[in-house]
């Protein structure tokens, strides 16, 4: 009987002692939380838009439908507006993406960072690194838009040769599984 009093008084220690180690857990979770919503960077990376058809040129124009899905782009992302809207525009140095992305470049008054075939493959440690909880847009090609995706998220995706109104939308959070979001515009 003596045994089962000892035993009763120890317990009521017990609960107050696992109550605040309980909300110390659920306070760092709360706190991982809310950092990993806040660092996430958010990548908008689109191919070119159309470009003229009797092009001989290496590096042709935008056509008028070109020019014309360009223009929806740069209305699409600056109605749109996240919290603070588009912080960086990236394009490969082709007359073609840098034509897509000069309308929006225009509205939100940002300049065109060109990237060069050659550096390309960094750009996904640029865009991690220096625009952390941003939002960024990328404008590529055929080749470049599916390379960029997978070095973000490791998973693949395809474009046709006629695709060019895909948008990829990649969310890049710090502590948790990274997301692609494929649109269309």
């Amino acid at each position: 009987m003596n045994r089962d009093l000892d035993k009763m008084r120890r317990r009521p220690f017990f609960f107050p002692l696992v109550l605040p180690v309980l909300l110390f857990i659920l306070l760092v979770a709360a706190a991982a939380w809310l950092f990993d919503a806040r660092a996430t960077t958010v990548v908008f990376i689109v191919r070119h838009a159309e470009v003229e058809a009797a092009a001989a040129d290496p590096d042709p124009n935008l056509s008028v439908d070109g020019r014309e899905r360009a223009a929806r782009l740069a209305k699409m992302l600056s109605q749109a507006q996240p919290v603070r809207g588009i912080d960086a525009i990236f394009a490969s140095e082709y007359r073609r993406t840098h034509q897509t992305v000069t309308p929006l470049s225009e509205t939100l008054a940002l300049p065109v960072n060109l990237v060069p075939s050659a550096t390309w493959s960094d750009l996904t440690r640029r865009i991690t690194r220096g625009h952390r909880g941003e939002y960024v847009l990328v404008c590529g090609n055929l080749n470049t838009v599916p390379q960029l995706v997978k070095s973000l998220t490791g998973q693949n995706v395809t474009l046709r040769e006629d695709e060019y109104d895909a948008m990829f939308i990649v969310f890049v959070p710090q502590i948790s599984k990274k997301r692609v979001v494929r649109v269309r515009y």
